[in-house]
């Protein structure tokens, strides 16, 4: 299997260093804007399947040649290049996989209309899948797993938190993990809720709950959040759902950069001279790809005892005229680092690894068109993740 990466940053490090590993990739084209990145991943992984390519992501052109022989092309760069990655994706015969999007999806799922590329990807035999991270991603499949065992679904809640313990998060560097210009516009712009059947778009930081979630994290306070699932879920789980809602910790640094203004596009005079305000944040914030090429495996056991991620799905609906309530606790997918660097090479694989099985279901055969990840058969998926060797486990509360 040959696997064109876009992206060599914080997702794209993880992800090229799983599929090193996988004696079913034969080459890995790695692809970026800054060819030394792509060239400081390669260097750190050290495997002879993987070679660099400098592209643009906003160039057709440019993907598409790299693109060339490649089975399936995993999109790791902001959403908004999303359009070009696919078009490129299609233009070189490959299916296709994002771990996020954006527009003009949001527009389509909130209208009811048909998605971006689906007909032509139907056309050509080929898999678009949408949103195969971890949320969404690998949260959907699960979500899916459980929706599949009820006759109607009514409503779904998901909630999402972190927390360090024995450290303030407001003296440590905000670093999402990911873009972290794409993280503060995720959080300062307004946000979709399925309601009464019908989606809704309310203001950011809308909704605003103390949600208990399991120990250590306990009670946290959580509000809505713009994100993929309230949008996707409705269209592809259907099951007669009548809410659905994605909430998000309140994060104290992200929350006030915003309500300070400086998750602004907005040019501000400062001096004589106009400056973006989210531009000068984003420049000073850490850059999330230096996470995997300064990942240290000292710190492992430090992270696995302090550094806490918690995902919820609440669930109710009925099953043979009887209803049920399913609470499923999904906790930190990079916990024992030790072993996930023994497998995959790095311990940062909670977006890597759900995005290279969404990409060799696509290679293997699933729907054809422009699909999200709850569309994926949740058994294989689940078989093929576990079927690495992750000691990754899951509870219903």
């Amino acid at each position: 299997m040959k696997i064109f990466i876009v992206g060599a940053g914080g997702q794209g490090g993880p992800c090229a260093s799983v599929l090193a590993r996988d004696p079913a990739v034969s080459r890995i084209v790695l692809g970026d804007l800054d060819p030394s990145a792509a060239a400081r991943v390669r260097e750190k992984i050290g495997s002879p399947k993987i070679q660099t390519e400098q592209v643009d992501a906003r160039s057709e052109r440019s993907l598409a040649k790299a693109a060339e022989g490649a089975d399936v092309v995993i999109d790791l760069v902001l959403p908004e290049f999303g359009e070009h990655v696919m078009r490129a994706a299609l233009e070189a015969g490959a299916h296709y996989v994002n771990t996020a999007f954006y527009q003009p999806f949001f527009d389509q799922f909130y209208k009811g209309e048909p998605l971006f590329l689906d007909q032509e990807f139907r056309d050509a035999g080929l898999t678009a899948v949408l949103g195969c991270g971890m949320a969404p991603g690998f949260l959907n499949v699960v979500t899916r797993l459980y929706a599949d065992k009820l006759d109607r679904v009514e409503s779904i809640r998901l909630r999402l938190a972190k927390k360090k313990l024995g450290a303030e998060e407001m003296v440590t560097p905000y670093n999402p993990g990911w873009s972290p210009k794409q993280a503060l516009l995720d959080c300062a712009e307004d946000v979709y809720v399925l309601e009464d059947g019908k989606l809704r778009i309310l203001g950011a930081y809308s909704g605003l709950e103390r949600y208990a979630f399991p120990e250590p994290l306990g009670e946290m306070l959580v509000s809505h959040h713009a994100h993929e699932e309230p949008l996707s879920m409705p269209r592809f789980i259907g099951k007669g759902l009548r809410y659905c809602d994605f909430k998000y910790y309140v994060a104290p640094q992200p929350a006030a950069f915003i309500h300070a203004g400086l998750a602004s596009e907005e040019p501000v005079e400062v001096n004589g001279a106009l400056v973006k305000p989210l531009d000068l944040l984003v420049k000073l914030l850490p850059k999330s790809g230096n996470a995997f090429l300064e990942e240290d495996a000292s710190k492992y056991e430090e992270l696995d005892r302090l550094s806490h991620v918690c995902m919820m799905i609440e669930m109710e609906g009925e099953k043979d005229g009887v209803k049920r309530h399913y609470r499923v606790h999904l906790p930190k997918m990079t916990a024992n680092g030790a072993k996930l660097r023994e497998l995959f090479g790095t311990a940062l694989i909670n977006v890597a690894l759900p995005a290279v099985i969404g990409a060799k279901m696509a290679v293997a055969g699933c729907q054809k068109g422009v699909i999200s990840s709850e569309c994926l058969d949740p058994h294989d998926f689940l078989d093929r993740f576990l079927g690495t060797g992750i000691p990754y486990k899951w509870k219903e509360l």
